[in-house]
């Protein structure tokens, strides 16, 4: 489509309401920005989590109980300086925190359940996950954003909408944005929101490749899709990439929906059961020590990262473009397998 051939598309064409749309909010959100938007912060039962903390840390040895507490509870334990160094040099550090990367593994490991049980079930028990998650957490802003991102757009693939689901997660942002602009230069904020993109987006495109693995297949899927969306914003606010990123998040990431799953039963069962506490305090150890262990290996390893400078946007931009291609061509490349077969059989 030529230049001219475009402009008349967009104003006089079907794409006017549209471009009015976009123009209109890029005003409201300069406005809102020069206002400062509005500071949201609460964060509730802050007493109750601190008192499941110290069950947990009376359950399981150090640091296991911190890095439980961390990633379930958002609790901001002091894990062990050289555990925390090996966190960030292996990527994995935005994983040992209660956040909404975890939110979003969490809710995508039960969302991708659908090749095993009714899609409709699958996003219910997923739904269900992001508010308990969101509750036992203590409703906390960062947490509560996320929820509310991911629900939207599970909805809209529960009311048969599958299409409209990064739609929907775009709206929901943009109108997030609104109530404080500020958070677009938000960590917290950018890493809910590409992490629920590569769950509701990328994931289902890569499961379709990765099906063949029942269960594991589905949390692969999502680890990946999550990591891969994720990656240049931790590059960029750490300045350092991680050579073995990639792999240890694969590694590990797999484990953090069955650590929470795992660390809740165990927090319940503590207060009703010890005999069967006891058997998820060490199944949940057992996963807490394979985490640690992968993440001290690979950051041991000589080339584990490199530095990295700050990168101009353009750079992430023509990543995203990259990835958004890749995603595309293993989209359709596999639509027209399945057409085929079709047609064939």
């Amino acid at each position: 489509m030529s230049l001219r051939a475009t402009s008349e598309a967009i104003f006089h064409g079907k794409y006017l309401p549209l471009f009015l749309v976009v123009v209109l909010y890029i005003l409201i959100f300069l406005v809102r920005y020069q206002q400062g938007g509005w500071e949201v912060k609460f964060d509730l039962w802050s007493s109750v989590r601190e008192s499941i903390d110290q069950r947990i840390s009376q359950t399981l040895p150090s640091p296991q109980a911190e890095l439980l507490s961390g990633i379930l509870l958002g609790q901001n334990k002091q894990l062990p300086p050289e555990l925390r160094l090996a966190f960030r040099d292996t990527s994995t550090l935005h994983i040992v925190v209660a956040s909404g990367q975890n939110l979003s593994l969490l809710a995508g490991f039960f969302l991708n359940l659908a090749g095993l049980i009714k899609r409709k079930n699958a996003i219910l028990l997923s739904l269900l996950a992001v508010i308990f998650y969101t509750l036992l957490s203590g409703v906390q802003v960062p947490i509560l954003r996320a929820a509310v991102m991911f629900s939207l757009a599970a909805g809209a693939q529960l009311y048969g909408r599958q299409n409209l689901g990064w739609q929907t997660l775009i709206i929901t942002a943009g109108l997030m944005l609104l109530v404080n602009p500020r958070w677009i230069s938000d960590l917290s904020f950018q890493l809910s929101f590409l992490a629920t993109f590569g769950v509701v987006v990328v994931a289902p495109i890569l499961l379709r490749y990765l099906n063949k693995f029942p269960l594991l297949g589905a949390d692969l899927a999502v680890t990946l899709g999550a990591q891969i969306m994720v990656s240049p914003v931790i590059i960029q606010s750490f300045h350092q990439l991680s050579l073995v990123g990639v792999i240890t998040n694969l590694l590990v990431g797999w484990t953090v929906p069955f650590i929470m799953v795992l660390g809740t039963l165990l927090i319940f069962t503590s207060l009703i059961f010890s005999g069967l506490a006891f058997v998820f305090s060490i199944a949940s150890s057992v996963l807490l020590t394979y985490f640690i262990y992968i993440v001290y290996f690979f950051a041991s390893l000589s080339f584990a990262w490199e530095y990295v400078g700050e990168q101009v946007w353009i750079v992430w931009v023509g990543y995203y473009m990259v990835v958004a291609a890749i995603v595309l061509l293993l989209k359709n490349v596999k639509t027209a397998n399945s057409a085929r077969s079709s047609e064939s059989s």
